[in-house]
């Protein structure tokens, strides 16, 4: 046994190439492997095991939350196995950051080599995830094989929760195996088979708003008549098996405000859940922060699947407690080609629930909700906005700030009917899709004034509105409005309205509707 760390070189895409879309996108590159120090204390691994740490080097901007293409990403040479694969995001000193400072939206790994792909993606999917960083187990006899003649690409969208930026690293730990050693000659492939209500989709996210489904729970995309509207009768969350095999490991992705997803099998005409993978909220919280771990499959767990099988995902949150904007309903599984060992689904019973990869994090500790002085708005006194404009400006509400001073904190008023109208001075040139600073202006429930952590502040106002993210972005790799103003409905009632901003949720702001003077 035998533990390192390597990283990579950086290279990275903003705006990308119409060749490189077509590859999901991608960019066939591959930079130089540079050797770091060895971790201390290497865990004891069984026999033909190296477990090596590798990582990628990004300078995150202040208040960035846009996807990146990462090329000259580090990996095992082969050709062998990988059979763990456990994720993580660190800042340079190896320590690692606060989730409600910064956060791992979403980190993909792809493949351009051997092996063959997922139906609709050209390259393969190695492994994917989010804040929640579950860990990638591949039961005995299976790895997935990685060979010298592969590229990979780390395709990843880290938020910046601050105006600070930083220096980081993602990491990844992989659990490899020579394919010419004694347990490598036993192990047989797997590929990923990739499972999404929004598959092939580069930002595949949805919007769950508090009080839709029914009983507090929203299921995608069954609940949705819209969801796949003007795709023309695709159903981008079914997968159809071509070649006869056997699942044999999944587990599932959700965002904050996420119960589980689910992965069902039909065929000929009869349909079975396969596996439910549930996200677990540590500490009793409710089911609204990073605070949790996804269940897996159990190790002895196997689906044997034929042609003609049809795969589909669902994800299902909670619709009490907030509106949820970008989530995900994500379920990858590992397949076995022409591996007849697994179970028929219809024929055996199916275990469909599973045990979480982690405990709680420490990055999670700090939940927020705690006093601040800050003023409650509904006690403030009326204030204005010149034009009924509020700029966005340097990470804060130019009128109705929560952290203003004097009069500026006071809330603009409008009459009934009438709207206010939000400017993102931090987004930039729309041709600049590298540098965007996206701000949005989302309910929270009055006052909103308590300190900023994972569970705090939530898009729980009522009644509902949010302004999208404010901002320019390249379609489809990211969830920009294409556009940088918003304005307040017309049709709210007066009160005193508190919002927050999703991307840096320590920026608050009110707003008050008054009746029509007579």
């Amino acid at each position: 046994m035998q533990e390192r760390c390597y990283s990579g070189r950086v290279g990275e895409a903003g705006a990308v190439h119409p060749v490189m879309r077509r590859l999901l996108p991608l960019a066939l590159a591959l930079a130089a492997v540079v050797a770091v120090p060895a971790t201390a204390g290497a865990a004891k691994l069984p026999k033909d095991v190296t477990r090596t740490t590798y990582r990628y080097p990004i300078d995150l901007r202040p208040g960035t939350n846009i996807i990146k293409i990462r090329f000259g990403v580090p990996h095992p040479r082969g050709p062998g196995f990988m059979v763990r694969f456990a994720p993580n995001l660190t800042r340079r000193d190896g320590s690692i950051p606060p989730t409600d400072k910064i956060h791992l939206h979403h980190g993909v790994w792809l493949k351009l080599g051997s092996g063959p792909a997922t139906p609709g993606y050209p390259a393969e999917i190695i492994s994917a995830v989010g804040e929640e960083k579950t860990i990638a187990s591949l039961p005995r006899p299976y790895g997935y094989p990685v060979n010298p003649g592969d590229t990979w690409l780390l395709n990843d969208m880290i938020h910046d929760l601050t105006n600070r930026g930083m220096r980081l690293y993602v990491t990844w730990t992989v659990d490899y195996v020579p394919a010419n050693t004694p347990l490598g000659r036993t192990l047989k492939p797997v590929h990923t088979l990739w499972n999404d209500v929004e598959r092939g989709k580069t930002y595949p996210v949805f919007d769950v708003l508090k009080g839709s489904g029914t009983r507090g729970r929203f299921t995608y995309p069954d609940q949705d008549p819209n969801a796949y509207a003007g795709r023309q009768g695709e159903r981008p969350n079914e997968t159809t098996i071509t070649r006869a095999g056997t699942l044999v490991s999944c587990f599932g992705h959700v965002h904050p405000g996420g119960l589980y997803t689910d992965l069902r099998l039909a065929r000929g005409g009869r349909s079975k859940l396969l596996f439910r993978s549930e996200a677990k909220y540590f500490g009793g919280r409710p089911p609204v922060s990073w605070d949790l771990a996804m269940t897996r499959t159990p190790a002895d767990w196997r689906v044997r699947v034929q042609p003609g099988d049809v795969l589909s995902v669902h994800g299902t949150y909670d619709t009490k407690l907030g509106s949820w904007y970008e989530e995900m309903g994500i379920m990858p599984c590992a397949f076995a080609a022409d591996d007849s060992s697994g179970a028929d689904p219809f024929a055996s019973k199916i275990e469909t629930r599973g045990k979480i990869t982690h405990g709680h994090l420490a990055e999670n500790n700090h939940w927020g909700g705690g006093k601040t002085g800050i003023a409650d708005p509904t006690t403030l006194p009326n204030g204005s906005a010149p034009g009924n404009e509020v700029d966005i400006g340097n990470f804060k509400y130019r009128y109705g700030d929560l952290s203003g001073v004097g009069s500026t904190r006071n809330p603009p008023t409008v009459a009934v009917g009438q709207s206010l109208e939000f400017i993102n001075q931090d987004a930039g040139p729309a041709q600049s899709f590298d540098r965007q600073i996206f701000h949005t202006v989302t309910a929270c429930k009055a006052p909103c004034n308590r300190s900023t952590g994972i569970g705090y502040p939530l898009p729980n106002g009522s009644p509902l509105f949010d302004s999208g993210q404010l901002g320019f972005g390249q379609v489809g790799f990211t969830a920009a409005a294409n556009r940088n103003t918003w304005k307040t409905p017309t049709n709210l009632p007066p009160g005193t309205y508190t919002y927050l901003c999703r991307g840096h949720p320590f920026m608050r702001g009110a707003f008050r509707v008054v009746p029509v003077k007579t």
